[in-house]
């Protein structure tokens, strides 16, 4: 007991026994084992803890990630929609300028002066094309109602004719998939 009181004494603490003493003055195994036992079970429970943190931290980063492609594919998906649209918006302003320019070329008596329309006209006609816009066949095809606007109907004796397009008042347009504008047409019946 004068021990201990010496220890207090000078550290401020009683000494610390790292294991509890047999009466030989040895550590008692049993309860060395059970000591570290203990203290595994700490340790395995703290590493079955981050474990489980690590694994929610990989899963959010991972649902993150795809989160972040998603909204990237979604957002050049995006631009490239309003891109198409802003086209599509002048080319259906360009494109009443080409029925104008093919209806000045049959009026115009002058060759020289129609000529420099119809040199207007293939130049228009080509940057239409250079940009995918193709028109949409109509004389002489099936009636088709997603390409082609029926605005009147004529009766043919010929069955081989009906639901055929026999005359064009205005031409379609479209860019690749998308319908610019309907073909207006006559169709037989």
């Amino acid at each position: 007991m004068d021990e201990k009181k010496e220890d207090t004494v000078i550290t401020g603490e009683p000494k610390a026994q790292p294991y509890p003493q047999t009466a030989a003055g040895q550590p008692n195994p049993q309860q060395q084992i059970a000591a570290l036992m203990q203290k595994l079970t700490v340790a395995q429970a703290i590493a079955v803890k981050e474990k489980n943190r690590s694994e929610e931290l990989s899963n959010l980063v991972n649902r993150m990630q795809a989160d972040f492609d998603n909204y990237r594919k979604r957002n050049a998906e995006l631009n490239k929609k309003q891109k198409e649209d802003g086209m599509v918006e002048v080319i259906e302003k360009v494109i009443p300028v080409l029925d104008v320019l093919k209806q000045a070329i049959t009026m115009i008596p002058d060759e020289k002066v129609a000529e420099g329309i119809k040199m207007i006209y293939r130049q228009i006609s080509e940057m239409l094309s250079n940009l995918g816009v193709s028109e949409i066949p109509a004389l002489g095809e099936q009636f088709d109602p997603n390409l082609h606007n029926a605005i009147m109907q004529v009766k043919v004796k010929d069955p081989d004719k009906v639901n055929m397009v026999v005359e064009v008042f205005q031409k379609g347009y479209r860019m690749g998939e998308r319908i610019i504008r309907h073909s207006v047409v006559k169709v037989a019946k």
